[in-house]
């Protein structure tokens, strides 16, 4: 309770004045309720105070004015306390002051109290005056009341300060419309919010982010007064937090795409922490795994767990990055490649601890294991490809070959695949070739090197340490025997057979480059020698297979710049002596050695595959050289083409032709292509049937060539569209005097003709092979008792010279039959 204390003064001269007991204890005087001078209780007031409070005093008296007048009274110990003086006078019936009297109160909690307050009035003007926020507030309508102090800001703050709308009634942002619909709920419900953030958008476009919170008032009969709230302009932070959010999703979005996992790892405690991501990355559950050593090494493969040991090692010691790349396992039992960065943490110049990443990067790894596989690997059989087969043939070389045991280089080559391929189709082929590779995979020791290195091409390579091992010729012909049974495949039986080529290291090469060539070699002679073979490399033969393959180069040269040349052999018909065709036959001058006789490189062209180059422009030559003699007047006679098998076999022959016929604008019934029996060999009736149907309905003429030489079988007359028959030359030669060849001769002849076939018999010398062919009713022949083959300038003139000399013959029979006639 306050103390209070009563006074009383007789007369402005008196000296002394009476007190109340409380006076006497409020200024501990010994002598309560008593006079005591006037200048006691003076000595208590605080000195500055002590002349306000003696004027006061003397104006009451003097002029009737009441008076309060705020002091500190000092104590005997030093303190102070405040307190009130207040006067009053007392009036006499004339108006005079005859008493002044008053209370002394001691007011010392009341100005505490409202000192502090003022003092936290203070602390907060001194808050709210450095502070980003500011205060407001709203009426019971909600509406925001002008903010008392100028607040600097663009022109949306502005707005905001301005006062006069509700927070709902300013312009904000579109994304805003929600969450400012709920504030308005909560508002009109009279419900406190805590930091609501929106922007408000100025006249001129300007915005402005705001947080705000507010809490409701209300008057002690409970009616809404309205709210009272901070704001603060948070633009700023709000641009700072999107783009830290931004960065931070980017960094966790590049991380997640990137499959980027972060560890750190601490010495003092030597505690690794793990990300999630790297914990998502090896499939492992954070509540359920301590990433330490002897957790995660059983998950490492080969020695990785001990090449990353080493790595964090070199970093401690060396303070340097380090990468490298390590296996490890998922927990769903999968391998994952991880590509590591690690490098140390240093604080204060020392070495605190290790922090890196883990990226997976099993994608990439596979991919560059695919592509080592696909640069190395023969898709098809899984064995190496030729990039390999060099490769490791090129290691051999690289260290001294063992002298103990042999090592040999063997090419094997198959035989008749091509046919099968197109003939049962190119899957086929396929499964024939994965056939062969197990075949090798199976007969072959582990360590043997097996390679795919072409289409139907392999190559082995072997080391026996025992010189008593099996020998490689021996070894090479259980190959062949193993690949020359037939396969049964789901098209249809296959039968292919192999020719293999050996060189032993480093007997036959002592370079990786002559080592494959000599057993190139060694092939080239065993196909020579009759295919389905094996064939060592043998020295003494290396010039003359040198020489066949020259040649085979030179007349690829020959195709590619014009070195050929068509020659031209007439065909007569025996009834009239006309002319009725030529057969184009293919002629080559070598540079060096003159002409080459097609005995000799028709063989070549066969081995290498340009045969096919080879008919094609025979054919193209021929077509083109008789539309130039019907251009010139010439009559119109049949050319004769020979077609290797290899053309009808190499694609789409029918096609060949009808381009060749357009190109030229040759008549196609001036057309005769002639086919050797050896086409239908190891080929399938379809293919075969199937061709000739098509060349037949472009209107040209289909002649069987050398029948009887090879493999002849009358179902080819039957089934096939063949318009003509070619007797070979060696049932022609010597009819003379062989009577049992005239028999034959005559049963083939009278065979094509009932079967609706025209007959060329070739290869007749003599007039009287020529006699008698006319006799058996052959219609045609062509051979040397007429003409050798000529050059195309030569042919015309040749060619008008027989049917002169027929002309004649003519005349002179007619001669003879005439006189006789006139005889009788």
């Amino acid at each position: 309770m306050a103390r209070v204390a009563y006074w009383e003064s007789y007369s402005a001269a008196a000296t002394d004045f009476w007190m109340s007991p409380d006076f006497a204890a409020l200024y501990e005087f010994e002598t309560p309720n008593a006079p005591a001078p006037l200048a006691a209780p003076r000595d208590r007031d605080r000195t500055d105070d002590r002349d306000d409070l003696q004027a006061h005093y003397a104006a009451c008296w003097a002029e009737g004015r009441p008076f309060a007048v705020e002091t500190k009274l000092l104590k005997s110990d030093g303190s102070q306390f405040d307190c009130v003086v207040h006067g009053e006078p007392e009036f006499d019936a004339d108006g005079q002051v005859q008493r002044v009297f008053g209370i002394v109160r001691d007011v010392t909690p009341e100005t505490s109290a409202l000192r502090q307050l003022a003092e936290s009035e203070q602390r907060l003007a001194d808050f709210v005056g450095t502070a980003s926020d500011w205060c407001w507030e709203s009426g019971p309508d909600h509406r925001l009341l002008p903010h008392p102090d100028s607040i600097d800001g663009n022109a949306a703050l502005q707005t905001v300060a301005s006062g006069g709308k509700a927070r709902w009634e300013l312009s904000c942002a579109p994304e805003d419309e929600g969450a400012m619909a709920l504030h308005r709920a909560d508002m009109e419900a009279h419900r406190a919010f805590r930091d609501f953030v929106y922007t408000s958008i100025g006249d001129d476009g300007s915005r402005i982010s705001i947080s705000t919170s507010g809490k409701p008032i209300f008057a002690d009969n409970g009616t809404f007064l309205g709210y009272r709230g901070t704001a603060s302009d948070i633009t700023q932070l709000e641009v700072a937090r999107t783009l830290l959010d931004q960065r931070t999703r980017a960094l966790e979005e590049a991380h997640r795409l990137g499959k980027i996992g972060t560890w750190h790892h601490r010495l003092d405690t030597g505690r690794t922490v793990w990300s999630p991501d790297l914990y998502q990355l090896l499939g492992l559950e954070p509540d359920a795994f301590e990433p330490t050593y002897e957790n995660t090494t059983s998950y490492f493969l080969g020695d990785d767990a001990q090449r990353l040991l080493k790595l964090q090692d070199r970093v401690l010691r060396t303070s340097k990055t380090e990468a490298t790349d390590i296996q490890v396992l998922h927990t769903d039992g999968a391998p994952r490649d991880l590509a590591i960065i690690c490098k140390a943490e240093i604080a204060n110049g020392q070495i605190v601890g290790l922090v890196g990443t883990a990226q997976d990067v099993t994608e990439r790894k596979e991919a560059e294991r695919r592509l080592e596989r696909l640069a190395y690997t023969d898709p098809l059989t899984g064995l190496a490809n030729r990039a390999l087969f060099k490769r490791r043939l090129a290691e051999l070389f690289e260290a001294p070959l063992s002298e103990h045991g042999h090592t040999a280089l063997y090419l094997i080559d198959l035989d008749r695949f091509k046919e099968v391929n197109d003939s049962l189709g190119h899957s086929t082929g396929d499964s024939l070739l994965i056939h062969v590779a197990g075949v090798l995979r199976r007969e072959l020791d582990p360590q043997a090197f097996i390679a795919r290195i072409g289409g139907d091409e392999f190559a082995v390579l072997t080391h026996s340490p025992n010189p008593s091992g099996e020998a490689p010729i021996a070894l090479a012909d259980r190959l062949i025997a193993r690949l020359s049974v037939p396969v049964e495949l789901t098209e249809g039986e296959a039968c292919i057979g192999a020719t293999i080529g050996i060189a032993l290291l480093p007997e036959h090469g002592a370079t990786a480059e002559k080592a494959s060539r000599n057993a190139d070699l060694a092939l080239y002679m065993a196909k020579e020698a009759g295919r389905g073979r094996a064939q060592l490399f043998e020295p003494m033969y290396a010039e003359a297979v040198d020489q066949k393959l020259d040649l085979g180069r030179r007349l690829r040269h020959a195709v590619d710049s014009g070195g050929l040349e068509t020659h031209y052999q007439p065909q007569i018909d025996l009834k009239t002596g006309r002319v009725i065709g030529f057969e184009a036959l293919l002629r080559w001058s070598h540079p060096e050695r003159g002409p080459i006789s097609p005995s000799e490189f028709i063989p070549i062209a066969e081995s290498t595959g340009l045969i096919v180059d080879l008919g094609h422009w025979v054919l193209r030559d021929a077509c083109r050289q008789m539309r130039d003699w019907l251009d010139a007047g010439l009559p119109a006679r049949s050319i004769s083409v020979n077609v290797s098998p290899a053309q009808i076999w190499n694609g789409d022959f029918e096609k060949v032709v009808a381009t060749v016929l357009a190109d030229t604008g040759l008549p196609p019934e001036l057309l005769c292509l002639e086919l050797t029996e050896n086409l239908f060999v190891d080929h399938t009736k379809q293919k075969v049937s199937t061709t000739l149907a098509a060349l037949s309905k472009l209107g040209i003429q289909l002649a069987l060539d050398d029948f009887g030489s090879g493999y002849s079988s009358l179902g080819y007359l039957t089934r096939l569209p063949f318009n003509r028959l070619k007797i070979d030359r060696s049932f022609v030669d010597g009819i003379a005097t062989a009577p049992e060849k005239r028999k034959l001769l005559g049963g083939i002849i009278a065979l094509s003709h009932g079967l609706g076939m025209s007959v060329v018999a070739e290869g007749a010398e003599l007039q009287a092979e020529v006699d008698l062919l006319a006799a058996f009713d052959c219609d045609f022949v062509q051979g040397y008792a007429f003409s050798r083959p000529v050059a195309a300038d030569q042919a015309a003139v040749v060619a008008a010279g027989i049917e002169r000399e027929a002309e004649r013959g003519r005349e002179r029979w007619n001669a003879r039959h005439e006189g006789r006639c006139s005889d009788i």
